[in-house]
């Protein structure tokens, strides 16, 4: 009700809306031709499988954005990286969950 999701759309580029002001990238103004390259948004709904686990979800979602030379080496790394980085470390084997599935997610 108060707009949360559609500042993230709009940060993340996925609106189309006008809107004033400039969006700052470690201090610089957003690039859209590079700034999906160095972030990822991945939407409230929910559309991945219950019974995957945070970690599966974080390399299917690393696999589809990164090239495939460097697929395998990439996402095993961020798949201990990330979770890490987001306090998830103790959910990592977790699964998501869903509303017939206990899981980390469930409102």
């Amino acid at each position: 009700g108060c707009g949360k999701s559609t500042l993230l759309d709009m940060l993340a580029m996925k609106k189309t809306a006008k809107y004033s002001g400039d969006v700052l990238v470690n201090g610089h103004v957003r690039d859209s031709r590079t700034f999906p390259r160095i972030a990822v948004y991945v939407g409230q709904e929910d559309v991945m499988p219950a019974h995957w686990t945070v970690r599966e979800a974080i390399k299917f979602n690393t696999v589809l954005k990164t090239q495939t030379a460097t697929k395998h080496m990439m996402s095993e790394h961020v798949c201990d990286l990330l979770p890490e980085a987001f306090g998830l470390s103790g959910v990592a084997d977790t699964y998501i969950g869903g509303s017939s599935v206990r899981g980390i997610s469930g409102g």
